[in-house]
């Protein structure tokens, strides 16, 4: 079966596959036909910023950060979000509302900027992949919690899960803060619309159903996984 198939296919039964190995040229030809498809089938939600610091590169042997698409069911405004596959990473990051942002109408073109929660999950059944693996499996696009307005700069924000304090920190990414990241995500694409979630600037963390996830800071709010 087509690889892109293979990830589809797993993306709508709510299963996973072993990881496959692809070059460059293959990674890229897969995403883009793995998220197409997801797009015919459930419209266009917005994108996923990945691999935003020189650590996260690092661990994924990465070259320069990527960009998955979000969909419409994977962005969640309720705050209990059902996880559909077994390996889920928990992120904080500063999520946007783009209309039709484009080199020549940015920044007046965000129209919202939140505080949220991305939560990968990967179509593969381990986290032991890299760069080339996640962008095929379109940068392991889960669901994106939206979260709380919030004013930039960011101050400072912790995370908790299940009341443990894992991490805390404010965007400090490749290319700058958060917009800088939306600008790259331009410079990609050419006009971005939808929710763009900007980078991890806490965690990743693994997280399973049932786990509670606190945000305390700039804004605070709470999440439940089920």
């Amino acid at each position: 079966m087509d690889k892109a198939d293979l990830l589809f296919n797993a993306y709508k039964s709510r299963k996973e596959i072993d990881p496959f190995e692809v070059n460059e040229k293959e990674a890229e030809e897969i995403f883009k036909k793995f998220s197409s498809r997801l797009v015919e089938e459930e419209g266009l939600g917005g994108y996923k910023i990945s691999l935003v610091t020189q650590e996260h590169l690092k661990r994924f042997h990465g070259k320069e950060p990527m960009y998955g698409i979000l969909t419409k069911p994977m962005i969640v405004s309720e705050n209990e979000i059902e996880l559909w596959f077994n390996h889920n990473f928990a992120e904080v990051e500063v999520v946007f509302f783009a209309d039709s942002c484009r080199n020549d109408n940015f920044p007046q073109c965000i129209k919202e900027t939140r505080l949220g929660v991305e939560l990968p999950a990967t179509r593969f059944n381990t986290w032991n992949l890299n760069a080339l693996q996640l962008k095929a499996d379109d940068s392991a696009a889960g669901r994106l919690y939206i979260g709380e307005e919030v004013s930039l700069p960011i101050k400072g924000v912790e995370m908790l899960i299940n009341d443990k304090l894992v991490g805390r920190g404010v965007p400090n990414l490749i290319y700058g803060g958060p917009m800088d990241m939306v600008k790259w995500l331009i410079s990609k694409i050419g006009e971005v619309n939808g929710y763009v979630s900007s980078g991890v600037f806490i965690g990743p963390f693994e997280v399973k159903k049932g786990d509670k996830i606190t945000i305390l800071g700039d804004v605070n709010f709470e999440i439940k996984l089920v």
